[in-house]
């Protein structure tokens, strides 16, 4: 059974800025004149996957002073070991104490591209941990705590569509479809030589032969002798 890739989550990635600004400007695009839309973080991103956070679903802990808690999305190129890569994502809960500068992690599930379930796991044993142990956990941190926007604002009717337009940035381009061959105009109709003359054979008439036939002439009587 393929282990789903759940530890990668807290993986330090480089930022692709030219692939980022193309897929905001596609999901903005679609958001244009839906009044429904909202804004949502990319606060991570890489050639091998994306952070997506919602800055209107961080929460405050209830009796817990300075402690938040949040969801993140973590859009995954490959979420199983295999090839070729399949695309998935991480939705996991974490708390953040912001006077503290920590974090950890409470639960995640993990999905297929198609949105089923592969994986979930609550954590047994939630420890906190320096908010600066890795750049996508700082970079939480910093949204819920501070009200930074992370590397890229996008505008959209829900998260899944921020995820499912990220997934599709690993699509393969599509090759233009062949072209129909071109119907040429007929070449035009050349005039037709007439075949030369030769003069048919002469026919030489067969002729009898001119001889006649032999007469055929009675033999000599022999000469009897008398008795």
């Amino acid at each position: 059974m393929a282990i789903v890739r759940a530890s990668r989550y807290v993986s330090d990635m480089h930022r692709s800025a030219c692939v980022l600004m193309s897929l905001v400007g596609l999901l903005s695009l679609g958001s244009l004149t839906d009044a429904r839309a909202a804004t949502y973080y990319i606060i991570q991103s890489g050639p091998e996957a994306w952070t997506v956070m919602d800055p209107q679903g961080i929460e405050a802990i209830p009796g817990g002073g300075t402690l938040r808690r949040a969801w993140a999305v973590r859009v995954q190129r490959n979420i199983l070991t295999g090839n070729p890569p399949q695309p998935g994502y991480v939705r996991t809960l974490s708390e953040y104490d912001c006077d503290q500068s920590r974090s950890r992690w409470r639960e995640f599930s993990a999905f297929s591209r198609s949105g089923a379930a592969l994986m979930s796991k609550r954590n047994p044993n939630p420890e906190w941990g320096p908010a600066t142990d890795s750049s996508d956990i700082h970079a939480a941190y910093k949204v819920v705590c501070l009200g930074e926007g992370g590397g890229a604002v996008v505008s959209a009717e829900s998260v899944a569509k921020v995820v499912i337009g990220l997934m599709a940035a690993w699509d393969p381009p599509i090759l233009p479809a062949a072209p129909l061959p071109t119907v040429g105009t007929p070449p035009s109709a050349t005039a037709v030589k007439p075949l030369p003359k030769t003069p048919l054979p002469k026919v030489i008439a067969a002729k009898a032969p001119a001889a006649k036939p032999p007469v055929a002439k009675p033999a000599p009587p022999s000469k009897a002798k008398a008795p």
